[in-house]
């Protein structure tokens, strides 16, 4: 039977939230003694970016083409810890423990065309002779946003334009467009309940309809061979109706956009920042340029209180002040979900392109880990979802338990943002 190696972790599936607790063990079983220099622990917490440009360039006359790197690495944990030292392994059965803290600035998890953050747990065995073994267990982590620290956002997003057909001296009368959104903020799985007016006050126009798009933003941010910045903007949900505004009328239009699972806006600074927007769009038909304009949208991982549908139940599951882990400051944690039901998950939608890792350990990859982000199912009524066969949701994906009483020591990190190698997070090892 050749060496293997399970992690067993808290969690029933591995998400956690920054500032939370990882607690787990490894269990190893070798099925002979083993030559090593050491067996150690590993965690950390790494944001790397990559992309390729084509360019050409002229030299002595000459058209060379050629294609340029670029590249960015920012470390948020890095935490090495030894669990035996150099001799012969036995042969049977280890474990370890382990006890992660999460600082509460992590940035969360995310899997995308030019970058990636992501966060694991290695155990490494360094042998004397041979190609070590690496065995690793993948986690999403999940930085906790609670929209209700942020006033700012309970005041509703307010957008006008005005369009004209043609130019001067044909200029028609205007288009005059008002989309409002009641708050700023949004977690997913709520829905957003947008007002559109739209005053046609062209004498020769039809508007042919209008089309209401959430759309992700990720900013890619290379450091080598110098500072390159690349986006990406991702259609995530989007509604297109033709609701026809005829010349000289005005029309009220109500609706709904829905936060898919996806993750929360970046407040950290990264060389991965993730932001949303709406986009808003008016047909004006065949000969004419569509008038388009987009609102900034925050989304977090607590919703505004205020934005409960149903605010019967909302002073049981939303905190009216952040919860925050004994002897950190400045953070805020998700509520405790004692008494209600915590929210589920639904798989990863859009993935699109996945980010290729230029410096992946063949011999250990773990390229197929999906990192996943909770939804509130059932935001209106939190303590007694419906169960129903045509849920939107598969009827077996996980539960996710939110953290209650996280214990992260305040300064965990070094002064540049992750702890120094070596730091001990009360690893210990039992044979």
């Amino acid at each position: 039977m050749p060496t293997v190696c399970t992690f067993e972790l808290d969690h029933s599936d591995p998400i956690y939230y920054s500032g939370e607790v990882i607690n787990g063990r490894i269990n190893l079983h070798t099925d002979s003694n083993k030559s090593v220099n050491e067996v150690y622990i590993l965690f950390r917490g790494e944001a790397k970016v990559s992309w390729n440009e084509h360019k050409t360039r002229t030299s002595n006359g000459k058209t060379q083409h050629y294609t340029e790197n670029y590249r960015g690495k920012q470390t948020y944990l890095r935490t090495r810890t030894q669990v035996f030292g150099s001799g012969d392994l036995p042969s049977g059965d280890h474990q370890y423990t382990f006890c992660i803290p999460l600082p509460l600035d992590c940035p969360t998890s995310c899997d995308m065309k030019y970058g990636k953050i992501f966060y694991e747990i290695s155990l490494v065995i360094d042998k004397q002779w041979g190609f070590n073994k690496d065995f690793k267990q993948p986690l999403t982590v999940i930085q906790t946003y609670n929209l209700n620290i942020s006033p700012d956002l309970l005041i509703p997003l307010v957008r006008e334009d005005v369009k004209y057909f043609c130019c001067w001296p044909c200029t028609s009368g205007p288009v005059l467009s008002t989309l409002t959104i009641p708050f700023g903020g949004y977690a997913p799985g709520q829905k957003i309940h947008y007002s559109l007016e739209i005053d046609n006050k062209s004498g020769a126009y039809d508007l042919d309809g209008f089309e209401l798009q959430l759309k992700q933003v990720s900013l890619f941010k290379a450091q080598t061979p110098h500072y390159k910045t690349r986006d990406i903007d991702k259609r995530l949900y989007g509604c297109c109706k033709g609701e026809r505004v005829l010349r000289f009328s005005k029309r009220v239009i109500n609706g709904t956009l829905l936060i898919p699972s996806v993750p929360p806006t970046t407040r950290t600074d990264s060389i991965i920042a993730i932001s949303y927007r709406v986009l808003f769009s008016i047909k004006m038909g065949d000969c004419h340029m569509d008038a388009e304009f987009d609102v900034p949208l925050v989304i977090g991982t607590i919703p505004l209180a205020q934005s409960a549908e149903d605010p019967t139940h909302v002073a049981e599951w939303i905190p009216h002040t952040p919860d925050t882990p004994a002897g950190a400051t400045g953070g805020d944690m998700p509520p405790s979900y004692e008494n209600c039901k915590p929210p589920t998950f639904e798989e990863a939608t859009n993935l699109g392109d996945r980010f290729i890792d230029p410096d992946v350990d063949e011999q250990n990859p773990t390229n197929d880990f999906i990192p996943r982000y909770p939804m509130y199912t059932n935001f209106a009524l939190p303590t007694a979802p419906p169960e129903s066969n045509d849920s939107p949701l598969p009827s077996d994906v996980p539960i996710l338990s939110l953290p209650h009483g996280a214990t992260a020591p305040p300064n965990a990190e070094s002064s540049n943002g992750a702890p120094e190698s070596g730091t001990s997070y009360g690893w210990t090892a039992s044979a």
